[in-house]
């Protein structure tokens, strides 16, 4: 489904307004994508070792 660029910068509340406030707005915004987007993979990650750990440990116990 195609959107229009207007549509998409509505969604992300950057619409690309002339002169630089637009585009500040618009950089923060991303940034601030980011670095949710990091801070969620690294409790994924977090979480997935903690899960491996168990998973390994009730291997080698059954092995044993």
């Amino acid at each position: 489904m195609a959107q229009s660029l207007t549509a998409i910068g509505g969604q992300t509340n950057a619409t690309g307004s002339s002169g630089t406030d637009g585009s500040d707005d618009a950089v923060a915004s991303m940034e601030a994508a980011f670095d949710r987007a990091i801070a969620k993979a690294a409790e994924v990650t977090e979480k997935r070792m903690e899960g491996g750990s168990a998973l390994d440990a009730a291997r080698t116990r059954l092995s044993n």
